[in-house]
């Protein structure tokens, strides 16, 4: 709890934690994505998920938010673990938002990225 409030006292610390999404391990990146959308469940920690997540954008040069964490979910097809913690932190971070215009912004985001057509379609290389 005390390690938690911690983190959520500083936003440099999830940016932090969000760029470990680059770590080649499947598990970290599973991990990481679990924690993170544990923040986004709490007061005020949807803000900073987004803005470390525009940090991510930034630091890693992605022409769009959450452009990386979607390339690691069509390639990491393979690890179960991965998929759901995935899974999850996006549907965290699209329901938790209480505006209804911003909820349709954060899924066309998703979209964009071709998330509907990779669940549909489920061939990682067809997108």
């Amino acid at each position: 709890q005390s390690g938690f409030s911690l983190v959520m006292n500083h936003p440099a610390c999830v940016n932090e934690i969000t760029l470990s999404l680059n770590n080649k391990n499947a598990r970290t990146k599973a991990l990481v994505l679990e924690l993170l959308a544990a923040v986004c469940l709490v007061r005020g920690g949807h803000d900073i998920i987004l803005a470390a997540f525009d940090n991510f954008k930034e630091v890693c040069g992605e022409k769009n938010r959450f452009e990386k964490l979607m390339e690691y979910f069509r390639n990491e097809d393979t690890n179960i673990d991965f998929m759901v913690a995935c899974m999850q932190f996006i549907n965290i971070v699209v329901h938790s938002v209480e505006n209804m215009n911003f909820r349709v912004f954060l899924q066309y985001e998703f979209t964009h990225l071709g998330l509907d057509h990779y669940l549909e379609v489920g061939d990682p290389h067809s997108i």
